[in-house]
């Protein structure tokens, strides 16, 4: 489910997914997902973009997991960049400057203040390496209360 569900993300980012479509929707079933729209997904051949996107949509209506419109994706990719500085995984200065990023194209204005304060961190950055550690954990501490305070729709992984 979650190659679908970052297909669905990267689709309502605009970009383009069609041709990717229907062999992911193969490798799901073969992992046990299914679904009438995902079986004819599947069928479908790498030219048939147009065709995948609304299968592919339908699809992700009938397993309970829509594609979100592009500010639902833009949180969702917030939610991934705290997620991976929680858990140590990437460059948390590039998160910060993500979260930041996303927050600021969301068009939702109450995540304003939470890109601020990405940007504040990842502004202040370039502290000595003395401070790179108190810069770490800041940044852990300050995702973890973005996730407290936006929990994810769908909680499955």
């Amino acid at each position: 489910m979650k190659q679908l569900r970052d297909l669905a993300i990267r689709l309502a980012m605009d970009e383009p997914v069609g041709d990717y479509l229907p062999m992911a929707a193969a490798h799901a079933l073969t992992r046990g997902v299914d679904s009438p729209s995902l079986r004819e997904l599947a069928g479908l051949s790498k030219g048939q973009s147009r065709e995948a996107v609304d299968l592919f949509r339908q699809t992700m209506d009938e397993l309970g997991c829509p594609v979100p419109d592009k500010s639902g994706a833009r949180l969702h990719l917030m939610r991934e960049a705290a997620a991976n500085i929680v858990a140590g995984k990437g460059d948390p200065e590039d998160l910060a400057h993500e979260i930041y990023w996303q927050a600021c194209y969301s068009g939702m204005l109450e995540l304003r203040a939470v890109g601020d304060r990405f940007l504040e961190l990842y502004a202040g950055w370039g502290v000595t390496n003395d401070q790179a550690e108190e810069a770490v954990a800041a940044m852990k501490a300050a995702a973890q209360s973005f996730l407290c305070d936006h929990p994810a729709d769908d909680p499955t992984p």
